[in-house]
C-alpha cells in the first residue's frame, strides 16, 4: 500500500484532487492533505509517503524547500510539483534533486495530473519489489555470518555480561556502530512458526532499512527465535535518530514485509540511550510487547514512550513493587478485556501459584485487584444485558472473604478470584465477536474527544490502538462501511456546527476543528452542509 500527499495552499484543489484520488483507488492508496509548506514537512517527518504532489509557491514554505527538507528524511521519495506558473528557473533548481519526479501545470487539466500520480504509484510499488530481489540482501546477509560479532552483540543484549567484558574478550571486535554515541533499539516479533522464516524475515527487513534509509546506521541481532532486535544511529553523527522518526521508518517497513513478503512483524520503538543499557532496554522493550500484545492476528507497534512509565521504578523497593503491581493490573485488565480463560488462568499461575516466593498483596492492592475485576465485570454484563448490572453478589462476597481471610489463605482467596476473571473473559467472548465492536467504539469515542486536536488523523488513531495504519484503514471499513476520513470529518462537522450556533468565530471554529486555515475550514463546511458558516449561523439563530 502506497501513500500519497498533496501540498496546495488553495483549499478547493487539495480537496478536489484528494476527491478524484480517494475514488480512483479506494483503500489502496492512503491520501494525506496538507494546506501548507510546514504542515507537509511535519506529516513527512512523521509518516513514511511515497509520493508528494506539491505546489510550488506557498507562504510559509515554498515546494522547492519542502523537497529540500524532505531529502534528508525519505531519500527515496516521489516529488511531482503542481503550479499555475511556467517556472522554468525552479524547474532547473528543483530537477537537480533525485527527488524529482517532474513537473505539471494546474491548466493542464486533472486527467494529467491522475495519470502522472498512476505512473509514479505504480513505479513506487514496482521500486518496493525490486529492492527485496536485489543483489543488497545477499550483502547484507554475507555481513551477518560475522559469527563472533553477532554472537557478541546478542549475548550482551540478553545481559551476558558487561560491555567492558565483550571489549575485553574480543579486542579486534569491528562494529558498524558507535559504542561511544547514544544508540536507539526497536524490537520485532515474528509470528512464523519455522526457524528459517524468521531468518528470512530478518534478511528482508534488513534489505529494506539498507535500500531505503541510508541514513540510518544499524545493527540487526535475533537473541532469541522469532525476536529481532535492530540498534541504530544516525548516519551523521550530531543527533540520534528520533522516536517519532523511527516510529514511521518502522511501521513502513512492516507495512512492506507484510504487503509484499506476507511477513508479519510486530514491533516495539525504543527511545535512544547510552550503549552500555541495551540489555536493560532490551528487557523493557519485551516487556512492553508482552504487555500490549492481544494475540489478536494483527500487525502491532507501539513505542517505549506510551507504556515505560508502567513498567520502569527506581529507589526503593516498595516504589519498585508498586510499579510491578501496575504492570500487573495493566496485564489483568488487557487479558480480560481481549485475552482468553486460559490466557488469564496461565497469567494467574505464573505470577502467583507457581512462583518461588509468590507476592503478597497488601490492603490497597487488594482493593485495586477487586475494583478492576468488578469495573470489568460490570462493563461486559452491561453489554450483555443492555443496562447497568445489579450488584456483583459474587465479586463482593469474594472480596469481603478476601479481607477477612488474611495473608494465610491469600491463595486460596486468589484461585477464586482467578475462577472469577476466567468466567469473566467466558461472557465477555460471548458478548463479542473478536473485540471488533470493542474496538470500533473505542476510535469512535477516541474521535469525539479529540475532535479539537490538530494531530487527529489516521496516524494518530494508528499509534492510540496499536494497529498499523494500512490496516487500520482497512479494518474500519470493513466492519462500518464507511472510511475513517469520513468518520473524523463528520466528527468535526458536528463539532464546527455546534461552535457556529454559539456565535464563535469562524477563524476560532476552523483552530478548534484542526484545520489549517479559515478557507480550507470554511470549503469543508459549505462541501458537507451546502451553506457557508454565516449561513447556517443565521439560519440557528433565526429571532
Amino acid at each position: 500500500m502506497q501513500t500519497l500527499l498533496l501540498v496546495d495552499d488553495e483549499p478547493n484543489i487539495v480537496e478536489g484532487l484528494a476527491s478524484q484520488f480517494e475514488g480512483r483507488y479506494g483503500g489502496d492508496v492512503i491520501v494525506l492533505k496538507s494546506f501548507s509548506g510546514l504542515h507537509a514537512l511535519s506529516i513527512l517527518q512523521n509518516n513514511k509517503v511515497d509520493v508528494v504532489l506539491s505546489d510550488i509557491r506557498m507562504p510559509d514554505m515554498d515546494g522547492l524547500t519542502l523537497q529540500r527538507e524532505t531529502e534528508a528524511l525519505w531519500p527515496h521519495i516521489h516529488f511531482v510539483f503542481l503550479s499555475g506558473f511556467d517556472d522554468f528557473q525552479f524547474i532547473h533548481q528543483a530537477s537537480k534533486s533525485p527527488l524529482y519526479h517532474g513537473y505539471l501545470l494546474k491548466m493542464e487539466g486533472d486527467e494529467v495530473v491522475l495519470n502522472k500520480i498512476d505512473q509514479e504509484i505504480a513505479q513506487c510499488a514496482a521500486e518496493a519489489r525490486a529492492e527485496l530481489e536485489q543483489g543488497e540482501m545477499q550483502r547484507r546477509y554475507a555481513r551477518m555470518q560475522g559469527f563472533l560479532q553477532r554472537a557478541a552483540l546478542e549475548g550482551f543484549v540478553r545481559g551476558g555480561g558487561s560491555w567492558q567484558q565483550i571489549q575485553h574478550s574480543l579486542p579486534n571486535l569491528e562494529m558498524t556502530l558507535d559504542p561511544t554515541r547514544p544508540v536507539a533499539m526497536v524490537l520485532g516479533k515474528d509470528t512464523a512458526a519455522e526457524a528459517t522464516e524468521h531468518l528470512q524475515s530478518l534478511m528482508l527487513a534488513d534489505n529494506i532499512l539498507a535500500a531505503q534509509f541510508p541514513q540510518l546506521v544499524f545493527e540487526s541481532l535475533m537473541p532469541e527465535s522469532g525476536t529481532f532486535v535492530w540498534l541504530l544511529q544516525g548516519a551523521a553523527p550530531e543527533n540520534p535518530p528520533a522516536t517519532n522518526y523511527l516510529y514511521a521508518v518502522f511501521e513502513a517497513l512492516q507495512q512492506q514485509l507484510s504487503d509484499t513478503a506476507n511477513c508479519p512483524v510486530s514491533v516495539v520503538v525504543g527511545n535512544a540511550g547510552p550503549f552500555e543499557n541495551l540489555a536493560e532496554q532490551y528487557s523493557l522493550l519485551n516487556r512492553i510487547y508482552r504487555m500490549v500484545d492481544q494475540s489478536a492476528g494483527r500487525l502491532l507497534i507501539v513505542d517505549e514512550n506510551t507504556y515505560a512509565d508502567l513498567l520502569l521504578g527506581t529507589g526503593s523497593a516498595s516504589i519498585q513493587n508498586q510499579f510491578q503491581f501496575s504492570a500487573l493490573l495493566q496485564q489483568l485488565d488487557q487479558l480480560m478485556r481481549t485475552g482468553t480463560a486460559d490466557t488469564v488462568c496461565t497469567m494467574m499461575q505464573t505470577t502467583f501459584f507457581d512462583a518461588a516466593e509468590p507476592p503478597q498483596l497488601d490492603s490497597e492492592q487488594q482493593l485495586l485487584l477487586f475494583t478492576l475485576l468488578l469495573n470489568v465485570r460490570r462493563e461486559i454484563f452491561a453489554e450483555q444485558l443492555g443496562e447497568e448490572p445489579a450488584r456483583d453478589t459474587a465479586c463482593f462476597d469474594l472480596f469481603n472473604a478476601y479481607l477477612r481471610s488474611g495473608a494465610a489463605t491469600q491463595l486460596e482467596m486468589l484461585h477464586r478470584f482467578t475462577d472469577l476473571c476466567a468466567e469473566t473473559c467466558r461472557q465477555r467472548e460471548e458478548n463479542e465477536t473478536h473485540s471488533t465492536q470493542a474496538i470500533i467504539k473505542r476510535i469512535n469515542r477516541y474521535i469525539e474527544d479529540n475532535v479539537e486536536n490538530y494531530d487527529l488523523s489516521l496516524t494518530a488513531l494508528a499509534r492510540m490502538t496499536g494497529f498499523n495504519p494500512s490496516y487500520l484503514s482497512r479494518f474500519y471499513r470493513i466492519n462500518t462501511g464507511k472510511k475513517l476520513s469520513d468518520q473524523i470529518d463528520e466528527a468535526k462537522l458536528q463539532h464546527a456546527k455546534k461552535l457556529i450556533a454559539q456565535g464563535e468565530l469562524v477563524k476560532n471554529v476552523a483552530e478548534r476543528t484542526g484545520f489549517a486555515s479559515p478557507s480550507a475550514f470554511i470549503l469543508f463546511f459549505k462541501r458537507n452542509t451546502g451553506v457557508t458558516p454565516r449561513q447556517y449561523f443565521e439560519s440557528e439563530n433565526k429571532s
